[in-house]
């Protein structure tokens, strides 16, 4: 009975040691509180920014911008925009160009990125066509600073009328044909060779 005293002291002290919370001396790594700070931003990004969102622009159509996201990783993240582009204005465009830009507090760009939207065939944009697409722009860290925002801006080029000649060209003459004649060659079964 004497030994069981022992093992039974040692088991409750050494339950109680394990129960005990000791530090692992271990500090955060300066990249998890990046981190951490970066999935904080995201979430005031998200929070701030609910799609759609559609920017008109009169003369050149209208944006509407279905998803839009800060993403990346501490130290390289991106302002992510996925969007279609609408030509709504009253004549057929040969391309149109879609422009995401960051933007510090003051309002300065800080970065841009472009997409041409053209149609991969030698035909216009006509009134009423889509082109969707995904631009990801840069925020070179304005992101860390209060006040920094994001914006759309659309460009268009309008399909011209044909340029008349200088001097005109003359008008062609159209050839007049006779009328064709065309033979009975259709067959009866009286009309066999003997």
């Amino acid at each position: 009975m004497t030994a069981r005293l022992p093992l039974a002291a040692i088991g409750l002290l050494f339950a109680a040691a394990c129960a005990t919370p000791v530090a692992t001396g271990r500090p955060d790594h300066v990249l998890e509180t990046e981190l951490r700070r970066l999935q904080a931003l995201q979430q005031v990004f998200r929070e701030q920014n609910t799609t759609p969102i559609e920017f008109d622009f009169p003369a050149d159509g209208r944006v509407t911008v279905r998803e839009v996201s800060l993403d990346g990783w501490p130290g390289s993240a991106y302002v992510r925009c996925r969007f279609h582009y609408q030509n709504r204005t009253d004549k057929p465009l040969v391309q149109a160009w879609v422009a995401l830009d960051v933007l510090d507090a003051e309002g300065r760009v800080v970065s841009s990125q472009a997409c041409n939207c053209i149609i991969p065939v030698p035909m216009a944009i006509a009134r009423g066509s889509y082109y969707s697409d995904e631009l990801r722009t840069p925020t070179y860290d304005a992101h860390l600073q209060p006040g920094w925002s994001w914006r759309i801006r659309c460009t268009a080029i309008r399909e011209v009328d044909e340029e008349p000649l200088d001097p005109p060209a003359p008008e062609r003459l159209r050839r007049e044909y006779p009328p064709m004649q065309i033979k009975d060659r259709s067959w009866r079964p009286g009309d066999l060779p003997r």
